[in-house]
């Protein structure tokens, strides 16, 4: 990881207790929340209040770019080895039709698979984990219990445990 992770993590068995102390975390002014789940959980979505993605924007953008592509192609090709045919024109907008929707949507589908790997890579790599054994170990986040990991300075582990425990946390675990 990129930074040393100093803060505290915790365990719960059910997720409105889970929910309840993030939105209390947030409203404390904890923004880096890493949550853990068994299963998606709509409600730890609201409870962090993730803006919106930014993968739309992603796949827009590839498919102005492949379209804009296949026009520059098209047009050049065909400038390149005119075929005149009776009275029609050099460069025909119709028959660039299929090519053009074509390109674009292949151009949207890879920018915005790299663009999704490259939010992936961001967030993995730029948020501080906690790197102990306990931590690595502890499996029941992929079976059956809800985790929060809080980064914090040493000051607030105590703010940070009493707001977890207030929502009948299993297990709180600080690190430094």
């Amino acid at each position: 990881m990129s930074k040393e992770f100093s803060g505290v993590w915790a365990t719960f068995e059910y997720l409105d207790d889970t929910c309840n102390s993030i939105k209390e975390l947030r409203k404390e002014g904890y923004r880096q929340l890493t949550t853990h789940t068994p299963c998606p959980r709509h409600e730890i979505d609201h409870a962090l209040g993730n803006p919106q993605s930014s993968i739309p924007w992603f796949t827009l953008f590839g498919m102005f770019c492949g379209s804009t592509l296949a026009v520059v192609i098209m047009v050049f090709m065909t400038l390149d080895w005119v075929l005149p045919v009776s009275g029609k024109p050099v460069i025909s907008v119709p028959s660039m039709g299929p090519i053009f929707f074509e390109l674009s949507v292949i151009c949207a589908i890879w920018i915005t698979l790299f663009g999704t790997v490259g939010l992936i890579l961001k967030d993995t790599f730029g948020t501080p984990r906690p790197t102990s054994k306990r931590y690595k170990g502890y499996d029941r986040f992929m079976r059956d219990r809800f985790g929060v990991v809080v980064p914090c300075s040493e000051h607030d582990y105590e703010k940070v445990e009493a707001i977890m425990n207030r929502y009948q946390a299993e297990e709180v675990h600080r690190e430094a």
